[in-house]
């Protein structure tokens, strides 16, 4: 969205500029200057929107821009305000008539500006609606006095930011999730270079294979933009794999823990006063071969690389038949001693040691 004045001091008039928006031929009552681009063929539509208690009269735009004329008395008189919008070429032609319909009677007309509407390219890439605003208060009788506020910034920027208001609502309405925004790039936090406006003259040119000024200062910008948008993409990149190690790192963390704690968890048994070697062999083999399994499986679905990779790498040396071989005394622990111990007996008397070796030797 653009806005500009129209005035004398740049040696304009409100009926030449109505009469290149509108495709149409005005006369200029005040000059004698007739205005012909009926020969114009991007012209789709145009029309005349003005609040009711306008003059009829009014609606004409030859008679429009002429009272206009012939009421700035002043050499570098302000003629007109101008509106320019890009309209969404996703939308359809009915829909951009109708979303540049409700948005000028909402933000204009109602306040007392009669609007005169062109409607431009609608049948290339680029579809835009040329506004022209009248500057002066009008009645039944005509046009009063001129309305300062109305070229106030604060005002421009609330009808920036309404007609993004108005476009985005009609794109939601046509079921589409494009979206636009009033604000600046700056504004808006995004490192990207602002695209400049080439104009209908440039355009007509570079289609033709002449190059301009304007036209390699638009590559020139678009270059920037995708230098900017590739580091971009190069930079979430990074930040995508720095998660994911972290992430591996954590489920390895996890792994080990999982690895000890299965040893520490299930308490050997013991049948009688002798241990079970066999089974607290195989059960250890398993716990540890569960242990390498789930190491094994979380390797072959995580993204790893850098310090995860030598974390990994560890886990590669264990070998569960390995640790099976090894001596059953070298992993098998010393039984607690009981506390409640035999009652020892009292020595046996020379005697009576004596009488039994003769007894064995008898035998």
């Amino acid at each position: 969205m653009r806005m500009q004045v129209i005035g004398r001091s740049s040696g304009r008039s409100a009926t030449a500029a109505a009469a290149y928006r509108s495709g149409e031929q005005v006369k200029d009552e005040r000059t004698g200057q007739t205005f012909d681009y009926t020969g114009k063929s991007d012209i789709y539509k145009n029309e005349i929107l003005k609040p009711e208690t306008a003059p009829e009269r009014l609606g004409h735009r030859e008679t429009l821009w002429n009272e206009v004329e012939q009421g700035e008395k002043r050499k570098d008189s302000q003629l007109s305000r101008e509106v320019m919008v890009a309209l969404p070429a996703e939308l359809s032609y009915d829909q951009r008539e109708a979303l540049t319909r409700e948005y000028v009677q909402a933000q204009f007309v109602s306040q007392g500006m009669i609007a005169d509407i062109g409607y431009h390219d609608f049948d290339s890439h680029n579809p835009h609606a040329h506004i022209m605003l009248t500057m002066r208060s009008v009645d039944e009788k005509g046009f009063g006095k001129k309305q300062r506020d109305w070229n106030k910034r604060e005002a421009i920027e609330r009808h920036r930011q309404a007609w993004a208001k108005y476009t985005n609502r009609a794109l939601e309405r046509a079921g589409l999730e494009v979206q636009i925004d009033h604000r600046s790039l700056k504004e808006q936090g995004i490192e990207r270079e602002p695209q400049i406006h080439l104009g209908a003259q440039v355009m007509e040119m570079e289609a033709k294979g002449i190059q301009t000024r304007v036209g390699d200062e638009s590559r020139r910008i678009s270059q920037v933009n995708r230098d900017i948008e590739r580091r971009e993409a190069q930079g979430k990149k990074v930040r995508a794999e720095i998660v994911a190690e972290a992430e591996s790192e954590r489920l390895l963390g996890e792994a080990e823990v999982v690895g000890r704690g299965d040893l520490a968890a299930e308490p050997r048994q013991a049948s009688s006063a002798e241990p079970n070697h066999n089974v607290d062999t195989l059960r250890e083999s398993e716990r540890f071969g569960r242990a390498a399994e789930f190491t094994s499986e979380h390797r072959q679905s995580m993204p790893v690389d850098g310090v995860a990779e030598t974390i990994l790498s560890g886990f590669d040396s264990f070998d569960p038949e390995q640790y099976q071989a090894q001596p059953t005394e070298a992993r098998t622990p010393e039984l607690p001693v009981d506390k409640k111990q035999e009652p020892v007996k009292p020595q046996e008397q020379p005697k009576q040691r004596a009488k039994k070796r003769d007894q064995g030797m008898e035998l």
